[in-house]
């Protein structure tokens, strides 16, 4: 019942909405004509007289605008306006931009109205009712003399061009509980006021028309009104009525019983969308239910689920604080082996400064060698020579004071001998004091492995870098200890050649005696030999000692070589140690933010799990109430929408469009009552008042009104208090 109550207002919404359009007309136009007609009519209802107001408005002003008028008695009512007039055309001369003037118009009001009284249910004119008391009936007919014919499937019918059309009573305060059927009753201080809006002939034209679930519309397609009320000594009351076609105008008003609900033309269509849109929601209630019953089970699995999560939550849980743990031991860690690293980079780069010193020390050494070398093959040379002189000597000691002289000077103590095998000496005990110093500098094969191994290098290549190293520090190890042992066999030499002065000093001194001379050649002879021996072997050993001096500097060269190596592996690893002491820190305040998370993470999935438990109890009745709606909604189908959507009928529907549109265009093509210009934009309104008070309208207001005065104009004030009366 509820849905054709609401189909029945959809009805009555769209019958009146074909009264809310105006004429279109084109923005070029710019005449725009406003009438005002004004009907005073008997007690009955009947005409007794009319009076057209025109206000005309352009914004260019009306120098030589010509309208057009069908009116009698035309009177400019504006002063100072040149008006001049050839039939039914006025030209207007102002450079205002309005115009005022009226006119009798002779034609007959396109709605008219019958008013008949009955006192206590006894129908009397009102004159004879005036001063006495009882229950009291106005009873309002409305005809709409603007009619046509239309042809139809079925025939001609008779159709009306729509009149929004308001009907009013001022009562005064010795009327009591006024009814006013399908209208409103409104107290405005002293008085009453009771009001309808009606659209007379409507009701005639959609007779029959209208499917029977929208028949009540037709109870509100009023072409008659009564108004009851309890009187005590009447006096007359006014009844107006205001009707026109620009009903636009009455909806701004604010009158909203006229919204507009465009739909009923298109109403075929919307009971099939209706009809289908039932089979869908029919389907969509079968899938809810399914769906409803997947998500309980869904719940379910989500309960169990919760239970799994909440064992790993608080592994993860356990494991938070594990990390957290492990990332401050890192960090100290890591700061532990940054300082380490730094200090093996310190002395990478000091053991490269020493083997820089080994490897010029070890150049010096190859140079001082090969002058070394030079001088003892001399000295043996010469030594040799002088052994072979000895006999010599002995077999001439007739020359041998010529020979000691020369020899003394060669080999005496003071001689070239002498001084040649001290500076040999010299230079020989600083190559091994030199050579002892920097191998005591070195550091042994094990330590250097060691720093190696902490310098974070490749295996293959500490190997090979602790090969290289451990031959050099050998080769510099042997050589050192080969100069040590030629420094001692020097002091040998060094004996013989002080025995060989101090003979040749002898010699020199025993010249004077054989026995002299024999003993000084004596000593001269094992003193060369002696010397001879020494020399030989001093000269062996530098031998060897420069077999093993290419192995030392080369073996230097790649030590070198592997301590660049170990200082550049030493930086990478103070860096690296660096960046990882400096990610340890920034690891650990995250490891215990993710510990502290860990604990929420574990009471949320608690919380979810409670969650979940009530998540599926609310599911289990979603399921339930899913399949309680599609059971509903099948029996609503079957007991209500089918039976609606199959009782229309389409052919019905289809004249009932036809005639809406008929009557559209008959209002559109109304135009003016009293004539225009066919370019002017023409708004009519037509104000009926019965004529038994002065309130609220009487002939000489109607005279005043549209003078033109900066004075609201009576008809603007009237509108205004009907406009107060349907708010």
């Amino acid at each position: 019942m509820k849905l054709y109550q609401r189909l029945t207002s959809a009805g009555l919404s769209l019958l009146l909405a074909i009264g809310l359009t105006s004429p279109a007309l084109a923005a070029e136009k710019t005449l725009e004509k406003e009438e005002t007609v004004y009907v005073m009519l008997e007690p009955d209802g009947s005409l007794r007289s009319q009076t057209v107001s025109v206000h005309l408005h352009r914004d260019e002003g009306f120098s030589g605008v010509t309208d057009r008028s069908e009116l009698s008695d035309i009177e400019n009512v504006q002063g100072g306006t040149e008006l001049s007039q050839k039939g039914e055309e006025l030209t207007w001369n102002t450079a205002e931009s309005d115009v005022y003037y009226k006119g009798a118009p002779n034609k007959t009001p396109p709605v008219s109205a019958e008013i008949s009284y009955a006192l206590d249910g006894k129908t009397a004119p009102l004159e004879e009712l005036l001063g006495k008391s009882g229950r009291l009936s106005i009873t309002v007919s409305l005809s709409n003399h603007e009619t046509g014919t239309m042809e139809l499937e079925d025939g001609t019918r008779q159709i009306c061009t729509p009149f929004v059309t308001m009907v009013g009573a001022i009562l005064d305060e010795n009327w009591e509980n006024i009814a006013a059927p399908h209208g409103i009753v409104k107290n405005l201080g002293k008085t009453q006021a009771a009001g309808f809006v009606c659209l007379p002939g409507v009701r005639e034209s959609l007779e029959g028309l209208l499917p029977e679930e929208l028949a009540e519309a037709e109870d509100y397609l009023q072409d008659q009104v009564t108004i009851e009320a309890d009187v005590k000594e009447l006096t007359a009351p006014s009844v107006f009525l205001v009707c026109g076609t620009d009903a636009q105008a009455l909806k701004e008003e604010g009158f909203s019983g006229l919204d507009s609900l465009e739909g009923l033309e298109d109403l075929q269509e919307g009971m099939d969308a209706l009809d289908q849109g039932m089979a869908e929601l029919l389907d969509g209630a079968g899938r809810l239910a399914q769906g409803a019953q997947a998500l309980n089970d869904g719940a379910a699995e989500l309960v169990s689920g919760t239970s799994q999560l909440a064992q790993g939550g608080a592994q993860l849980s356990d494991g938070a604080i594990s990390l957290r743990d492990g990332a401050q031991q890192l960090s100290s860690g890591a700061a532990s082996a940054r300082d380490g690293a730094q200090q093996l980079q310190s002395g990478a780069n000091d053991l490269a400064g020493g083997l820089y010193n080994l490897q010029s020390g070890a150049g010096a050494l190859s140079e001082g060698f090969y002058q070394l070398k030079s001088g003892s093959e001399g000295l043996v040379a010469g030594l040799q020579t002088l052994k072979g002189s000895s006999s010599a000597l002995i077999e001439g000691i007739q020359p041998l004071s010529e020979g000691v002289n020369n020899l003394a000077a060669a080999a005496g103590p003071e001689g070239q001998l002498a001084a040649g095998t001290q500076a040999f000496g010299s230079a020989l005990n600083g190559a091994a004091a030199e050579g002892s110093q920097a191998v005591a500098q070195l550091p042994v094969p094990e330590t250097f492995s060691a720093m190696l191994a902490d310098a974070g290098l490749p295996p293959e290549q500490q190997g090979q870098i602790l090969a290289a190293y451990s031959g050099a520090y050998c080769s510099a190890s042997s050589m050192a200890g080969g100069l040590e042992q030629l420094n001692s066999s020097y002091e040998q030499v060094n004996g013989a050649v002080q025995q060989v002065g101090a003979g040749v000093q002898a010699l020199q001194e025993g010249m004077n005696g054989v026995s002299g001379l024999a003993t000084g050649l004596t000593a001269y002879t094992q003193g060369v030999e002696s010397a001879y021996a020494g020399a030989t072997q001093i000269d062996a050993g530098l031998g060897q000692m420069g077999a093993k001096i290419p192995e030392l500097t080369g073996g230097v060269a790649q030590l070198v070589e592997g301590s660049n190596q170990l200082s550049a592996g030493a930086g990478s690893l103070s860096q690296g140690n660096a960046a990882l002491a400096e990610g340890a820190q920034q690891l650990a305040p995250g490891s215990e933010a993710l510990a502290n998370g860990a604990v929420q993470l574990t009471e949320g999935i608690h919380t979810l799990a409670a969650g979940a438990q009530s998540l599926q109890a609310g599911t289990a009745e979603l399921a339930s109430g899913a399949n309680d709606l599609q059971s509903g909604l099948q029996r609503y189908n079957d007991e209500g929408i089918s039976q609606l959507t199959n009782s229309l009928d389409p052919e019905q529907l289809s004249s009932l469009k036809s005639v809406l549109e008929a009557m559209r265009k008959r209002q559109e093509d109304f135009g003016s009552y009293a004539g225009a210009p066919e370019e002017a934009k023409v708004t009519t309104r037509f104000f009926m008042k019965t004529v038994e008070t002065a309130d609220p309208l009487s002939t000489a207001e109607v005279a005043e009104d549209s003078a033109g005065s900066e004075e609201e104009p009576f008809w603007q004030r009237f509108w205004q208090r009907l406009v107060d009366l349907f708010h």
